[in-house]
């Protein structure tokens, strides 16, 4: 993922109207252990509502590392929030203010670290020629949905596709089997006093039966439900989530099934997915119950005005 420093800056969603505070994102800097050790850190603050969840580590982030995993809570007090809590065995105190993270522990060890904006390296990744655009990306244009075969849903002006939520899912016109590489960035809004599968709730299902799991799970510890994850059968293997309010990328390589003349199955799928740019699965093995040879691309509706663009296919 690309990352630079941002200073202290108030977004307003034009989906949600929601005003996305200046404290919710991801942090860099370092972790003081004592006075001679410093380690490189990161932070990730999440918004709760009523309050923020903030999640400071050192990285790696390995059982033999001598560093920290600690995580408190933020309450907004104006223009800096207050952070507090105990977690690792300590009391720790400090505040987030324009756009800085500092908090140290009752013990002397102390976090500083800088709020920085990530992109998806692959976010506006213009298809090659032998690709199958199946939604138009272009800056202030709004895209054309003819691929797509639920009228329900809302072509918007700044060139995405976004869910009708209640209006049920929405599928392509045209059926896949294998595929070398599907590119599909996606938009979740902030509902901060949502929590587990009610937070921007939507999927990516390959062939019409093959899930991979679209969700706000930015700063959580995931599960095979979380963004990423293939639903009940596998989680990412790294938590490569974006705050929401942020544009999100998969590429993902996918080989179908083989089936014998009865539909018996010869070979399970399989499937890599790039989330972000960053390696999720690699050619793992799908075993579920039912399998599909070929069936159309489905972008789930789960009750969630999430917003999708740019989505292309090379089979």
């Amino acid at each position: 993922m690309m990352r630079h420093v941002v200073g202290l800056t108030v977004v307003l969603s034009l989906a949600t109207g929601l005003w996305a505070g200046p404290f919710m994102g991801e942090y860099e800097g370092m972790f003081q252990a004592d006075a001679k050790v410093a380690l490189k850190a990161v932070g990730k603050v999440v918004d709760e509502g009523d309050r923020h969840r903030v999640v400071l580590y050192t990285t790696p982030q390995t059982p033999i590392d001598p560093g920290a995993y600690i995580e408190i809570s933020g309450q907004v007090e104006g223009a800096q929030m207050t952070l507090s809590g105990l977690s690792g065995g300590y009391g720790w105190k400090g505040q987030i203010q324009d756009g800085t993270l500092a908090v140290k522990s009752g013990y002397g060890q102390s976090f500083e670290l800088k709020k920085i904006e990530s992109k998806s390296p692959t976010a506006g990744l213009k298809p090659p020629e032998n690709a199958l655009v199946l939604l138009t990306y272009e800056p202030g244009k709004t895209p054309d949905l003819g691929n797509w075969t639920n009228a329900g849903w809302v072509a918007l002006p700044d060139g995405s596709m976004q869910i009708t939520p209640k209006k049920g899912p929405n599928r392509t016109q045209r059926e896949f089997g294998d595929i070398k590489q599907l590119h599909i960035e996606f938009w979740l809004p902030l509902e901060p006093k949502a929590r587990g599968q009610g937070r921007a709730n939507s999927g990516v299902y390959l062939a019409d039966n093959y899930e991979v799991q679209v969700l706000d799970s930015f700063g959580l510890t995931h599960t095979s439900g979380d963004c990423g994850g293939l639903y009940n059968l596998a989680r990412a293997r790294v938590n490569a989530c974006l705050p929401p309010e942020t544009w999100q990328t998969y590429d993902i390589t996918f080989r179908a099934p083989r089936l014998d003349a009865s539909g018996e199955v010869k070979e399970l799928p399989r499937i890599t997915v790039m989330h972000n740019g960053v390696k999720i699965h690699d050619n793992l093995e799908i075993p579920a119950k039912r399998h599909r040879a070929k069936g159309p691309l489905q972008l789930q509706d789960h009750g969630h005005p999430i917003q999708f663009r740019n989505i292309w296919v090379v089979e």
